[in-house]
């Protein structure tokens, strides 16, 4: 099984996200790939001129990577926007970048105009319109990119229901879930969990660790998570996926040290991938 990481800035402190100009990209790769990742989740790619896309594909490639999945995003950030039309501009062009770079997913947070929350006791009925707004004209962008659409996880089992609602209410063979392991960790959903109730329709991964306070984005084994019944679930609904870790950039609540935890989290990922 591939393991994947997702690009990271090493310049410091993220400041925005065009901080990751094409020469940060290229360097974020070749650590990458010289640490022997086989995959490559693009973290912060949709600021960028296709040109630039298109040239960041095909260095990914040349380095040996392939390039898996994009992370859609906005100007101000994995949000795609303050009302519907803006978010689904925002989708429909991160799905195009998803194809210029060559890659198969894009990994979003919804609801879209709330991101990994359900908000203040929400009306179920108007997320769902709402969001089911957004994605339509994402997914008639994604047919003809032969793209596919996978939902993310936050950290409760209500915002997951939700989700998972969602997903069955589209009806689409190209919509399905990423489930990140974080994110699971810091509610009372938990990463096998999340896993088992997501099935055939489990697309991709965010693989990361913590001890249950904060989303540290920790490489796997360094924080509480249950690793062996995460790969036993993984095994239980047939995830043929890389396991793609998402790490973080500079983590200014933490230690931090990245070219540590990029080679702690292949070193385990390693690990894992014996056990699939």
């Amino acid at each position: 099984m591939r393991i994947g990481c997702n690009t990271l800035y090493g310049g410091g402190e993220l400041g925005s996200t065009a901080d990751f100009t094409p020469d940060e990209l290229r360097r974020s790769l070749e650590r990458n790939s010289a640490l022997g990742y086989e995959t490559v989740e693009f973290s912060h790619l949709c600021h960028l001129t296709l040109d630039e896309v298109t040239e960041i594909g095909a260095y990914t490639r040349r380095l040996g990577m392939a390039p898996w999945s994009v992370h859609a995003e906005s100007a101000s950030g994995f949000l795609l926007g303050r009302s519907p039309q803006e978010a689904a501009q925002s989708l429909v062009h991160a799905v195009q970048i998803c194809q210029v770079v060559g890659a198969q997913v894009v990994v979003v947070h919804a609801p879209v105009l709330l991101g990994l929350t359900l908000g203040e006791l929400p009306d179920v009925g108007a997320l769902l319109a709402a969001d089911l707004a957004v994605l339509r004209p994402g997914f008639d962008r994604a047919r003809k990119c032969h793209v596919r659409l996978a939902l993310e996880n936050g950290g409760s089992l209500a915002h997951w229901v939700y989700i998972l609602s969602l997903v069955e209410r589209m009806a689409e063979p190209l919509l399905g879930v990423c489930v990140d392991t974080g994110h699971a960790n810091l509610g009372d959903l938990l990463a096998p969990r999340a896993i088992r109730m997501a099935g055939s329709r489990l697309l991709t991964l965010h693989l990361h660790d913590n001890h249950g306070q904060a989303d540290d984005h920790l490489p796997p084994g360094r924080g509480n998570i249950d690793w062996t019944a995460v790969m036993e679930a993984l095994r239980d609904v047939r995830y043929s996926g890389p396991l793609q870790l998402e790490l973080t950039d500079q983590a200014p609540h933490r230690a931090y040290d990245q070219a540590l935890e990029q080679r702690q989290g292949i070193e385990y990922a390693r690990g894992l991938s014996g056990a699939l």
